[in-house]
């Protein structure tokens, strides 16, 4: 622990009367001074004197030396004397600063008092509002101690020995060197200020300081203190404390200042009553004490004298003012007003609603509304007043932001109305009301619809006070009009609102009804009464519903009121007919009767009914009595169920449903947004398994309502869900020429043997689906072929193509029974993109402007399609058209060319042959391009009308034309022709 030094004026009488020799009270020694410690006496005295001659404490302080001993292995509790000082705070001299530490553990003098002695770095233990401070005042020249009128200031001096500070000159040097008292690891040193109270000078905020702080100089004693008094086995350590009388300064910041918006600047000035001492001068602090939550001003010269304010706002501020000077202190306040601008008054605005009003009599009250009327600030009083009006007994005034008007007169008025705001300020308006005389209307007069009545009823009562006025209807008057003058009837009530009729005969009757006001308007209406002759049938009896009763109930009640008749029922009679004994009726003779006492059985009871001509009618009505109560059924379907086609089957089990009786009936119900198809196998909509042929794909919806004996019924819900075939694509049909009813097990074996072996595959793998009717001649057949190696479903358009060809090969004879068609069952074919496939016929509908091309139809592969554009067929067709008719006409024309071509006549004579043959010569007797002209002709010669006919004239035997034919050389025989050049042969033809 480091040494210390309190204070101790017994010491320093004893160190002046005794040479030093002291009493070490703390560690209960009673020794004499050594030399080392009468040299540090010798030092404190002279010390002192020197103090005292340059009176540096002239205000009765006491100073106080204590030489300080440290002593290796001494006790941490050694404390000596405590001087505890109330009232007061420490205060540090020429410009050092006190090495302190912040306990907060310590609340109370004794703790912080201890903490000090347990330090040896501490010698001065300051408490401010519960705040425990640990100061070290060595190496201070000057360590003061200031009076202050805060009671919760307190400062403790200890008069320490040092016993156990090894190392006390090395810990004066490491404060000198401004590092933490705390040998904790890890601690930082820094340098801070002495905590002071707010109400002293050199102010501070005791709650900032948290940690150890120092920073101080080395003293005069430390400086001519030499190396070699270091390793001293007791060293001197010293403080100078002092108590100190603040001389109290007279300050003023001025008068109170009180400005107005818009300005908001403001000049505080410090003045202080005495002057500074020579050489000196005051410090000024200005502190804003009192101000608002949001105060965002500006403030210059805070430590100055004068202190300029700006940027204020709406408020009450206080200021502060700290004057200090050498031992000096002084405080002054000043408060600063900052008010709004004054207001500039505006006229209010007087508002009435409505401003124009009208009423009419019998209204005479009415309200005329000023609330709405404004100012900037505020209105304080109402003024109505009635300016103009009829005459009356008063006037109309009131003081009310909404006037209340009564008792008005017809006529014209005129209200006024007058505000007055805050200020004095009025603003007036009027309103303007018309109040007109009452309006009276002549009365509407209502008879009542027509009536009809029917005999033997022969009265009834007219009602006209449906009949309305505004003011009232004064009187009713009823008459039988002009129109059924002939007809004589009795009634009553004539002058009243209900005419009462009676004695009436078959007929129709008019009854006119006057009604008149007050005002003695009047209206008239007629109604019409018509009596029919009576045509009585007999009563219909109903005995209500049959019922059923469970024991322990023994008793019912039989309703036969809904029993009706033309005219008037006159009687009821109620009566056992079947049952158990001992059942007994109550008000038999009413028409609602009551049955007691009954048993477990079947009853059965007539409800005879009478009319007043004594026709009646008789209705049985059944009571059941059961012996105990019954429960509803449940209804229960096993599960939905889930089908692949071509599986067209189900069963829906509702077997699971329940009663406490049983079950009497079940009745499936197809949902309306079911499938239609689908058929229901021996009628078992009406049994509890329902069985399902025929089904397409969807979703079916059943409802399963069952029933028990007391007709209690529960509905249970199920669906069947039709997937579609996932080979449907791969399904063929093939059509054979022969009925359904003639096709055998063994010939469907033969063939599906021989399909198998036009597709090449094994029997098994074709999967006959299903056999039907086609026609009454045909039969359909549905197969998938499996392939044999991979197990895969061959493709469907693939089977119906081998087939296809298989049979166009002649091998459709193969078959035990002829081929009709082969064609996939699902229409597959794409109609060239131009159509859609008919899937009844398996051919293609061609989308409009295309058509199918025949030739492949005809002559390629047969496949339907949509090819062709008719547009381009069209314009084919007639160029062929076109094309063909111009060959035709080419060659008509080339052929009426040559037969129309002028030819030359021939002549011919016959020739004196060598031969046995005559010659015949045929020569023409013109050049070719010559007219020709007349000339003598033989019957040998043959004109060119005449040559179709040659044959006929010049005939010869084969043989002859033979030799006709032969070239000679020189001449022709006799009956011979001349050869010719293919171009005269030309000619010729």
């Amino acid at each position: 622990m480091e040494p210390v030094c309190p204070i101790s004026i017994h010491f320093l009488l004893v160190c002046q009367s005794r040479l030093c020799q002291f009493n070490v009270s703390v560690r209960g020694l009673n020794t004499q001074p050594s030399d080392s410690e009468r040299q540090a006496c010798y030092q404190l005295t002279q010390a002192d004197t020197k103090l005292k001659k340059r009176g540096a404490f002239h205000n009765l302080a006491i100073n106080i030396f204590l030489p300080v001993f440290s002593t290796v292995g001494a006790n941490t509790e050694n404390c000596g004397r405590v001087t505890t000082y109330s009232g007061a705070f420490p205060r540090h001299g020429f410009g050092s600063q006190l090495a302190e530490r912040y306990l907060e553990e310590s609340g109370s003098v004794e703790l912080c008092t201890r903490a000090c002695c347990q330090r040896c770095e501490c010698n001065v233990a300051w408490l401010l509002e519960g705040k425990c401070y640990i100061l070290d005042c060595r190496g201070q020249r000057k360590f003061q101690l200031v009076k202050t009128s805060r009671p919760d200031s307190v400062v403790v001096i200890l008069d320490k020995f040092p016993a156990g500070c090894t190392d006390s000159w090395d810990t004066s040097d490491k404060i000198s060197n401004g590092r933490f008292l705390d040998k904790a690891p890890g601690t930082r040193t820094s340098a801070l200020l002495a905590p002071s109270v707010p109400s002293g000078p050199e102010q501070s905020s005791p709650e900032n300081i948290k940690s150890i702080r120092r920073r101080e100089g080395k003293s005069e004693h430390q400086a001519a203190t030499t190396e070699a008094e270091k390793p001293a086995a007791h060293a001197l350590r010293f403080c100078l404390c002092s108590l100190i009388e603040m001389k109290e300064l007279i300050v003023s910041a001025g008068d109170n200042v009180e400005v107005t918006l818009p300005k908001d600047e403001v000049e505080l000035n410090a003045y202080v009553l005495q002057n500074a001492p020579a050489g000196t001068s005051y410090e000024y602090e200005w502190e804003l004490i009192t101000h608002l939550q949001d105060y965002s001003g500006e403030m210059e010269g805070k430590h100055s004298k004068t202190l300029k304010l700006s940027k204020l706002s709406v408020g009450f501020y206080t200021f502060k003012l700290i004057v200090k000077g050498d031992n000096a202190y002084g405080e002054g306040s000043v408060n600063v007003t900052v008010k709004l601008a004054p207001r500039v008054n505006k006229w209010p605005v007087a508002i009435v609603s409505p401003k124009f009003q009208e009423i009419s009599l019998p209204t005479t009250s009415t309200f005329i509304d000023g609330s709405q009327s404004t100012d900037d600030d505020k209105i304080i009083r109402y003024e109505w007043e009635e300016v103009k009006g009829p005459l009356r007994e008063e006037k109309v005034s009131a003081n009310t932001p909404i006037l209340k008007l009564t008792n008005l007169v017809p006529g014209n008025y005129t209200f006024s109305l007058t505000v007055v705001d805050s200020d004095g300020a009025s603003n007036s308006t009027t309103a303007t009301l018309t109040v007109y005389k009452a309006v009276d209307y002549p009365p509407v007069a209502n008879a009542g619809p027509n009536q009809v009545i029917t005999l033997p009823k022969n009265s009834i009562t007219l009602y006209g006070n449906q009949s309305t006025d505004d003011h009232g209807i004064v009187s009713y008057e009823w008459s039988l009009s002009p129109k059924s003058k002939d007809k004589v009837v009795e009634t009553q009530g004539v002058r009243t609102s209900s005419l009462q009729l009676s004695t009436m005969k078959e007929g129709d009757y008019i009854f006119q009804l006057t009604v008149m006001d007050s005002a003695g308007q009047q209206d008239t209406a007629e109604v019409m009464v018509i009596v029919q002759p009576e045509n009585n049938k007999p009563p219909v009896a109903d005995a209500g519903p049959d019922k059923e009763l469970t024991l322990p109930v023994d008793s019912t009640t039989l309703d036969g009121g809904k029993s009706t008749d033309d005219q008037k029922i006159v009687s009821y009679l109620w009566e056992q007919a079947s049952g158990p004994d001992g059942a007994k009726i109550e008000n038999a003779d009413s028409a609602v009767a009551t049955v007691t006492g009954l048993r477990v059985g079947s009853y059965v009871f007539i409800l005879t009914v009478k009319d007043d001509r004594n026709l009646q009618s008789h209705h049985p009505v059944s009571v059941i009595v059961r012996e105990e109560s019954n429960k509803a059924p449940v209804a229960k379907i096993a599960k939905n169920v889930v089908v692949t086609l071509p599986t067209n089957t189900a069963m829906l089990d509702g077997s699971k449903s329940s009663d406490d009786k049983g079950i009497v009936s079940c009745l499936w119900i197809r949902d309306e947004s079911s499938p239609a198809a689908g058929d229901v196998l021996n009628a078992s909509d009406h049994q509890a398994v329902l069985f399902l042929s025929n089904l397409v794909e969807g979703t079916y919806t059943f409802h399963l309502k069952v029933t028990d004996a007391k007709g209690e019924s529960n509905v249970d819900r199920a669906t069947v869900e039709v997937k579609p075939d996932p080979r449907k694509n791969d399904l063929v049909e093939i059509i054979l020429d022969i009925s359904v009813s003639q096709l055998t097990e063994r010939q469907k074996g033969m063939l599906i043997r021989q399909i198998a072996v036009l597709l090449g595959v094994l029997d098994s793998d074709i999967i006959v689906h299903r056999i039907q009717p086609y026609t009454e001649q045909s039969t359909q057949i549905i197969i998938c072929v499996k392939n044999g190696q991979s197990q895969h479903v061959m493709k469907g358009q693939d089977v119906a193509r081998i087939l296809k060809n298989k049979f166009r090969k002649q091998k459709s004879d193969f078959l035990i029974f002829r081929a009709l068609q082969v064609d996939t069952v699902i229409c597959q074919l794409n109609c060239s993109e131009h159509g859609r496939c008919d899937s009844f016929n398996k051919r293609c509908i061609c989308d409009p402007f295309w058509m199918e091309n025949f030739i492949r139809v005809q002559l390629g592969d047969g496949e339907s399609n949509c090819e062709w554009s008719v547009l381009y067929v069209v314009i084919a067709a007639f160029v062929i058209l076109v094309t063909t008719g111009i060959l035709i006409w080419l060659a008509l024309c080339c052929c009426k060319r040559r037969k129309g071509k002028p030819r030359r006549k021939s002549k011919y004579k016959i020739l004196d042959g060598t031969d046995d043959h005559e010659s015949l010569e045929l020569k023409s007797s013109s050049k070719p391009g010559t007219l020709k002209t007349p000339g003598q002709h033989t019957s040998l010669m043959i004109s060119d009308s005449e040559l179709e006919s040659d044959e006929a004239i010049f005939t010869w035997p084969d043989r002859e034309k033979g030799k006709l034919l032969r070239k000679q050389n020189g001449s022709i025989h006799n009956g011979q022709v001349s050869p010719k050049t293919k171009k005269q042969r030309e000619e010729i033809l």
